[in-house]
């Protein structure tokens, strides 16, 4: 089964659409959310998470950005996981973009089962009724489980992807527990989009690559429509247009 979103299209009130269409279908396994750096590929994220936590679907996000680096060793301060802050400590970029992303999954096998993420801390131990709404055990969760990985492959190494490709994704749709798997993946590099299904968030459809070739043009296409909508927002002097504006520049 699909999910249908409806995106907001002018979401940050400038009078012009971000995205080309308002209703958005999202298919159950990988999807790839593909365009240049800026074309609104975070955003959509985050709407999709905030129309999920509104409809009480689980789901679970990790953004390699935040949540990994310095963001990863204090929080792991917070907690005296001091294990974990050693090993960072001393690792590369790409050995600490990696153990986090292994931390993640940690938590992933619970969430999967019970569609809530597991506690990983004492103060989570001591609050876990308000975490978990306690006065509502009763409440049925859905059986779909979405995993929103957000810049996954910021710092990471072509061997490194090909791994959470094989190894990561491919275990979280065989051990799915008898759940509905989404695996949303925002991401830049070719590798990362190669053999999977990925949707380019601008014109709101699925699209496929063949070579790295097409991939490449895509991109230039991809920052061309955002090249004009920063153009037709400065030429009128910043000042919001009358109504909603859409590109209509086709891929070459």
């Amino acid at each position: 089964m699909s999910r249908k979103f409806v995106l907001e299209r002018d979401c940050y009130e400038e009078g012009m659409n971000l995205y080309k269409k308002k209703t958005i279908t999202i298919n159950p396994g990988v999807t790839v959310l593909v365009g240049c750096n800026g074309i609104g590929k975070t955003t959509f994220l985050h709407q999709v998470r905030n129309t999920l936590k509104k409809q009480g679907i689980p789901y679970i996000k990790y953004d390699n950005l935040n949540d990994g680096g310095k963001e990863s060793i204090s929080k792991a301060s917070f907690y005296g996981d001091y294990a974990f802050i050693s090993i960072a400590m001393q690792s590369s970029e790409g050995e600490n973009i990696v153990l986090n992303i292994r931390k993640f999954a940690l938590e992933l096998k619970q969430f999967i089962k019970t569609g809530t993420p597991k506690e990983n801390g004492k103060f989570e131990e001591v609050f876990k009724d308000l975490l978990n709404d306690a006065e509502d055990k009763s409440r049925e969760v859905a059986s779909e489980r979405w995993i929103l990985l957000d810049a996954l492959d910021s710092g990471l190494s072509v061997d490194n992807i090909i791994d959470i490709k094989e190894h990561l994704f491919k275990t979280i749709l065989k051990c799915n527990y008898g759940n509905e798997i989404y695996i949303v993946v925002s991401a830049n590099e070719y590798e990362i989009t190669r053999g999977e299904s990925c949707f380019d968030v601008y014109n709101g459809k699925y699209v496929t690559f063949k070579n790295y070739e097409e991939y490449l043009q895509f991109i230039v296409n991809s920052k061309e429509w955002k090249e004009q909508r920063h153009n037709i927002f400065d030429s009128r002097d910043n000042k919001k247009p009358t109504k909603d504006v859409d590109l209509e520049i086709k891929p070459r």
